[in-house]
C-alpha cells in the first residue's frame, strides 16, 4: 500500500531521545549520533529549509524532538530540516499504511505495521473491538479490505 506524509511532525516528536549532535561541523553541516547504536552520520540542512531551520525553534508542544524537526507555523507543516541527508531509520519509518480521515480531513485512527490500529475518536472503540472480534483470516490483503470497508461504511475518508 502507498504512504503519504501528513507533515504532522509526529513521528518526529521524540527522536531527539534517539539523536543527537555531536558537533557542529559548519553553519548548516552536523555530525549526527544515534544514541542506541553509536552510529554517526554526517547531516546537513537542506537549502529551501536553512531559512526556516534559522529562524524557527524546535517546536516546544513536543518532549524531546529531533532537533533538525521545524514547523512552518504558516503552512501549518511540519519538515525535517535535513529530509535529504537524514537518517536511515528516518528514511524506512512509515507511520500509516491505511489513513482514515474524517469529513474535515482530521485523522480518526491510523492502522500501522501489519495489523495495529491506532484509534484516535474514542466514540468509535466500542464498535471497532466488537468488529475486529469477527476479523479472523490470516490473508493480510482480506483483514485490509475488511477494515476500509468497517471505516467507509461510518462514512469516513480513506486512504491506502
Amino acid at each position: 500500500m502507498a504512504y503519504f506524509c501528513q507533515q504532522c511532525g509526529e513521528c518526529c516528536s521524540v527522536m531527539g531521545q534517539v539523536f543527537s549532535i555531536v558537533r557542529q561541523l559548519d553553519e548548516f553541516r552536523f555530525l549526527f549520533r544515534n544514541e542506541y547504536t553509536g552510529d554517526t552520520r554526517e547531516v546537513e540542512v537542506a537549502l529551501p529549509l536553512r531559512r526556516l531551520f534559522l529562524e524557527s525553534k524546535v517546536p516546544a508542544h513536543w518532549q524531546n524532538p529531533c532537533p533538525f524537526l521545524r514547523l512552518d507555523n504558516a503552512q501549518g507543516l511540519a519538515f525535517c530540516t535535513v529530509h535529504l541527508t537524514r537518517p536511515d531509520i528516518c528514511r524506512e519509518y512509515e507511520c500509516w499504511r491505511i489513513l482514515i480521515l474524517d469529513e474535515e480531513g482530521r485523522r480518526v485512527a491510523r492502522v500501522m505495521e501489519r495489523r495495529y490500529l491506532c484509534l484516535e475518536d474514542e466514540g468509535l472503540r466500542g464498535e471497532w473491538e466488537e468488529f475486529h472480534k469477527s476479523l479472523d483470516t490470516p490473508d493480510d490483503r482480506v483483514w485490509d479490505e475488511a477494515v476500509i470497508r468497517f471505516f467507509r461504511d461510518r462514512g469516513l475518508h480513506v486512504r491506502v
